[in-house]
């Protein structure tokens, strides 16, 4: 009889688990009178787009077999406790299909709060026609035609212009490429994410991880027609001026090439080919197998996870269009250096992305190498506070699990620098007398960091990375 309790217990937490959840449901359509294909894959997400400068974060999906409709029914489980009534979720969805994404919903569906209930009904509309060229796309209720493609050169302060390139998907993804002129040193961004609309102001609104090359510029522009965009202030108030700040599009759609970023996102390899998907944008690319392509390949192995199960990584990369082995050229990922690995987590995690400030940072890597907590000590992290009452300027504390260190540091965009430490002098045994050492180094030559979902880099004056934590014990 004894040994049932177990089994009894294990099945309570099943039923309690269950009874906690609750559910969004809805129905997906397209209108075409078209056959979705053998293979394709039908997409529901519900997520938060609260935030109008970091990216939605996913609170559920599910999948199913896309030629089963249209319609797609689907019911997206979720934590009612992960709710706040101020915040603003909404539900979008899309069918891929062999040859990529085929049909998606292109404006914002609100569900759970404001007066939204917990049912919805998307209408997605058709992506592989505008890629054949034979039918326009529509006018989404936002007042775009997408996908599209927006350029202009904005005003610059220290140069002579910003060349802006945005591309715009239906799905709800977007990717801009930006070019300061006529400076000696040449400066070269891009960024890749998710945008939505703010129909009361008629605000079209680029989401972005905090940290990331996106947020140093307008991350809200005014739909002002269907081929015009003009860039907003970071507040969204309007930018009163005589200077250029639009973007314009002549209907066509050329996605640009990108050049190395910090990206998160999920990697498989499975019979000779790679896949990576990045998490803030959903998009989904081949990996071209080039520069530090075999150092993912190698960690991915190392991992012996089931076949085709993902992987989370942090990669730099780029974007860039390259010959495929079949058919016509391929937008890919081209995979400059693995910075971090992130078995059995995924992207719903990290699309939250955490604050370089206030936030426990636990030292994954230190100089390229893997580093362990030691037994009986606390595990090594950093903690840059905010300036306070007590303290005119920032600080952080710092341990290895061993001293207490600490110290001041200056932020300024993506510019890091750590001031001179101090530290309790308590004889620390080896590795972490070693382990000090390295840390108190790496934070004296930073000179730079970034913010990938949860993931923090810290780099020197020639970007080589001195070390790499991962935030925990988040809300």
């Amino acid at each position: 009889m004894t040994r049932l309790i177990p089994a009894v217990f294990c099945l309570l937490g099943v039923f309690m688990t269950s009874a906690f959840a609750e559910t969004v449901t809805g129905t997906a359509f397209y209108r075409e009178r078209i056959a979705v294909p053998p293979g394709a894959t039908f997409e529901a997400v519900l997520e938060d787009i609260s935030l109008a400068d970091a990216a939605a974060i996913e609170l559920g999906r599910v999948q199913s077999d896309g030629s089963s409709g249209p319609p797609y029914a689907f019911a997206i489980e979720y934590d009612p406790s992960a709710i706040d009534p101020a915040h603003t979720y909404s539900v979008r969805a899309r069918i891929t299909g062999p040859d990529g994404l085929m049909f998606t919903s292109d404006t914002v569906h609100p569900v759970l709060t404001r007066g939204a209930g917990q049912s919805v009904e998307l209408r997605m509309v058709r992506v592989a026609a505008r890629q054949q060229g034979d039918a326009e796309p529509v006018l989404g209720a936002h007042g775009l035609r997408l996908p599209a493609s927006f350029s202009g050169i904005l005003p610059c302060a220290d140069c002579s212009g910003v060349q802006h390139h945005l591309d715009l998907w239906p799905d709800q993804s977007y990717q801009l490429r930006r070019e300061w002129l006529g400076r000696e040193d040449p400066l070269v961004m891009g960024a890749i994410g998710r945008w939505s609309v703010a129909p009361d102001r008629g605000a079209l609104v680029l989401h972005s991880p905090r940290g990331s090359q996106a947020n140093d510029g307008p991350l809200q522009w005014q739909i002002k027609g269907p081929a015009t965009l003009r860039a907003l202030a970071a507040d969204g108030s309007e930018i009163v001026s005589n200077l250029p700040y639009e973007l314009t599009t002549d209907g066509a759609f050329d996605p640009v090439d990108l050049p190395s970023m910090p990206m998160t996102g999920s990697f498989v390899y499975f019979a000779d080919a790679a896949t990576f998907e990045h998490c803030e944008s959903g998009q989904r690319f081949g990996v071209a197998m080039q520069g530090a392509y075999l150092d993912l390949e190698r960690a991915y192995l190392a991992e012996r996870l089931a076949p085709q199960a993902p992987m989370l990584v942090v990669i730099d990369g780029q974007i860039a269009t390259l010959p495929a082995m079949e058919g016509p050229p391929q937008r890919m990922v081209v995979v400059d250096r693995l910075i971090d690995t992130r078995p059995g987590e995924d992207c719903r995690r990290d699309m939250a992305t955490a604050s370089l400030v206030n936030t426990y940072w636990k030292l994954d890597q230190l100089g390229g190498a893997e580093v362990q907590a030691q037994p009986n000590t606390r595990e090594p992290h950093i903690v840059l506070r905010t300036a306070s009452l007590d303290e005119a300027v920032p600080r952080y504390s710092a341990t290895v699990g061993c001293n207490a260190m600490s110290g001041s540091y200056e932020v300024s965009r993506t510019a890091l620098t750590f001031g001179p430490g101090m530290a309790t002098l308590m004889a620390c045994m080896s590795p972490l007398a070693d382990m000090e050492r390295d840390l108190a180094a790496a934070l004296a030559q930073t000179r730079s960091y970034r913010v990938t979902g949860q993931t923090l880099v810290l780099s020197d004056s020639d970007d080589a990375v001195l070390a790499v934590f991962r935030a925990v014990y988040l809300p």
